[in-house]
């Protein structure tokens, strides 16, 4: 898709995990390489969003966030800010299992959103999702009043919920397993040897 920019984020501290998610190999390539290959089959520019330096010799484009300690939220500011496209789509880097077949659903399906975020049985994936560059003013607000939950954005920007299920012929029930603890992390390579 033209005029598109793909954002991984990275900026988490993986107090959980122990260490840094997005470099930590798995199933032989660094976390951070899934959610890449994804975004290279719909983006025309990826930006990686982290206050690591060491994600800049991945390759692309590395910012750090302007407003540091607010969580997700600082680094999908900091992001949209930085792209030149109004069209962004958004993953973090402990979702393995997304691709791109996934992410050209969601951008197929979202209509005039400014927000479009996948949504699996009771939960809403605010970290697989389309976002308007047109939301940054509704983030600077948040800011200002200190309220940092995505949830609350996507109430703010009247998201749409793009329903993900077995309906669907390109369903993964694997989808959005996200690896915050070792015990998830092993499911996963689990899940990539049962698959490969």
């Amino acid at each position: 898709m033209n005029n598109l920019t793909g954002i991984v984020l990275c900026g988490g501290k993986s107090c959980r995990f122990g260490e840094d998610k997005g470099l930590c190999t798995l199933g032989g390539k660094r976390m951070i390489d899934y959610p890449l290959e994804a975004l290279k089959g719909v983006c025309n520019e990826i930006i990686i969003s982290s206050n690591d330096d060491r994600y800049y010799k991945l390759g692309y484009k590395v910012i750090s966030d302007q407003v540091k300690g607010i969580g997700p939220l600082g680094g999908i500011y900091t992001a949209l800010l930085e792209s030149k496209t109004d069209d962004n789509i958004i993953i973090s880097c402990d979702m393995p299992f997304v691709n791109n077949t996934l992410l050209k659903y969601i951008l197929d399906n979202r209509g005039k959103a400014l927000i479009a975020s996948a949504f699996e049985g009771k939960y809403v994936e605010p970290l697989c999702s389309y976002y308007s560059k047109n939301i940054i003013p509704f983030i600077e607000e948040m800011i200002k009043n200190k309220r940092f939950k995505l949830q609350r954005l996507l109430k703010k920007t009247n998201y749409k919920k793009i329903v993900i299920d077995d309906n669907l012929q390109f369903y993964n029930k694997h989808f959005f397993l996200n690896i915050n603890t070792q015990t998830e992390y092993n499911k996963a390579v689990n899940i990539l040897k049962e698959t490969s």
